[in-house]
């Protein structure tokens, strides 16, 4: 199993870690992590011109036209959605810290720029519909145990943080596993594009030292079940130490 995890560094060894510029193909992963709020950190900082953003070949991703030694960044944002077709399209698990979808100005090119350009649309609408903006702060409930990301909210629950969740409308087509204390629905997985789409609250006070192992071994656990490679009621490795594969990830 490979997972490509971006935004947010994950310690394991199947985990390769990169930003949104500078990681290798989606669609060659059988599993991906994103974390939303670093897609569009990433895209700003960008179109500022501010910071180094390279891409896995190390060509400068540059806001305005290509060239034999860079990329363009509006062109590198519409092959990442191209990328993720194609990945969900194969089946892929697409994991999502989800966050309320926002326009991300100043990308040369592509005007429309928003925080999921990447992501392709579901059936139901645009995500600025279908994630709801939100403020949570007293973490949240599991209610439904079986499905493969039960163990993240039972090791992570009273951290949970929400700051999106799916609309109402979208919850019919969606499994819901995990609701805020008011009930709003922050954990839920969708079909998309021939693949699934699993969105999680993010832990709202994540520690980079001591909590970043722990949250690996839980989503490496999750992953594997939802892929089918361990059963559903199969537990958290013990913890240990792992080397974290960095690529372009501050």
């Amino acid at each position: 199993m490979r997972v490509l995890v971006i935004g947010l560094p994950l310690p394991d060894p199947s985990f390769d870690n990169y930003t949104l510029l500078s990681a290798p193909s989606f669609f060659d992963y059988e599993a991906l992590v994103v974390e939303a709020s670093a897609v569009s950190k990433a895209i700003a900082e960008a179109a500022a011109g501010a910071g180094e953003h390279e891409t896995y070949d190390r060509l400068r991703v540059v806001n305005g036209p290509s060239g034999p030694e860079a990329m363009s960044l509006a062109a590198l944002i519409r092959i990442r959605r191209w990328e993720t077709e194609r990945f969900l399209a194969r089946g892929g698990v697409l994991v999502l810290f989800a966050y309320p979808e926002v326009p991300v100005p100043g990308v040369e090119g592509l005007p429309d720029c928003r925080r999921y350009y990447w992501l392709p649309e579901h059936t139901l609408g645009p995500w600025e519909d279908l994630l709801v903006p939100g403020f949570g702060s007293r973490g949240a409930e599991l209610v439904d145990p079986q499905h493969p990301f039960a163990p993240y909210v039972e090791q992570f629950g009273p951290r949970l943080s929400f700051r999106a969740h799916l609309s109402p409308r979208a919850e019919s087509e969606a499994r819901v596993f995990a609701r805020s204390p008011g009930g709003a629905a922050v954990g839920a997985e969708l079909a998309l594009n021939g693949g699934r789409l699993v969105l999680l609250p993010p832990v709202g006070d994540l520690n980079p030292t001591f909590d970043r192992m722990t949250l690996a071994q839980t989503m490496r656990a999750c992953i594997e079940t939802a892929l089918g490679l361990r059963p559903a009621t199969g537990d958290v490795p013990p913890t240990g130490q792992q080397e974290v594969r960095e690529h372009g990830v501050p």
